[in-house]
């Protein structure tokens, strides 16, 4: 895990966010656990991008899209995709995110152990959601 950096999402991760987002995983640990739509998924992204500071992010390793990030106010949310999970991504993500953007707050349940502590490691201030 060399190479990574993180940048600006942008109207090409319209797929990948979208196919992130309704992962049955990520929508459990999700505020709504409902399936988004793909117009409702546009709508939402191009909102996002619309906004001056759209503080949406993709984390790449080694040019590869791994993960993604929101900064909402001092609230962070992420995942890591599907098929990368258990790698350490989080971990290196959160790490470089407490690096540039500062201790924000991740809300997350109580029972995702790994993510609560991942988060509570690289220095966030994690908030438990109670199931």
């Amino acid at each position: 895990m060399d190479h990574f950096r993180i940048r600006p999402a942008t109207k090409d991760d319209t797929r990948l966010l979208f196919d992130w987002r309704n992962d049955e995983s990520t929508r459990m640990m999700s505020k709504n656990k409902d399936a988004v739509d793909w117009s409702d998924h546009l709508g939402w992204l191009e909102r996002r991008l619309g906004l001056a500071q759209p503080n949406l992010f993709i984390f790449e390793l080694d040019e590869e899209p791994v993960a993604t990030f929101r900064i909402d106010g001092e609230d962070l949310s992420y995942t890591v995709a599907p098929g990368r999970r258990n790698q350490g991504i989080a971990k290196l993500m959160l790490n470089e995110v407490r690096s540039q953007f500062g201790r924000l707050r991740a809300h997350v349940y109580a029972d995702n152990v790994p993510s609560i502590r991942v988060a509570q490691n690289a220095g966030m201030d994690v908030v438990i959601i109670d199931v």
